[in-house]
């Protein structure tokens, strides 16, 4: 460790110019940072909902569009005898309606059970605090 000479100290008015600005950010961004260290929960828990009730909105409106793509492709099925390309486009058609309303299933599953096992823990978390 050097020792300084008293020419060399920085003056009072140096030193506060320095830190004045900074400090005051620095508290700002420290004060936030600590309340996402306590409350870490809460953004997260709010994000999962947020995405869990879209999937559910996105599957709903899917799912009814598939119905539509089913119907259309029995139509298309029924009225397309002689033609063999009509016929596989209806098949075609037919099974990937099929196969996306099973998806648009799945997702809107997953959803709903993922926002009843969060309601359920949040329920949880509030009986054990009261």
């Amino acid at each position: 460790m050097r020792m300084q000479e008293p020419e060399q100290w920085q003056s009072n008015e140096e030193y506060s110019q320095g830190y004045s600005a900074d400090s005051v950010d620095y508290s700002e961004e420290y004060d936030s940072e600590q309340e996402q260290k306590i409350y870490p929960q809460k953004s997260r828990w709010l994000d999962g909902t947020a995405l869990a009730i879209f999937a559910l909105i996105f599957s709903s409106i899917g799912f009814f569009l598939t119905v539509t793509g089913i119907v259309a492709s029995a139509i298309v099925l029924q009225f397309g005898h002689a033609q063999q390309a009509i016929l596989v486009g209806g098949l075609i058609g037919l099974l990937s309606s099929i196969g996306a309303m099973l998806m648009c299933i799945a997702i809107f599953v997953f959803a709903v059970v993922t926002l009843a096992l969060r309601a359920r823990r949040a329920r949880g978390r509030v009986r054990i605090g009261a």
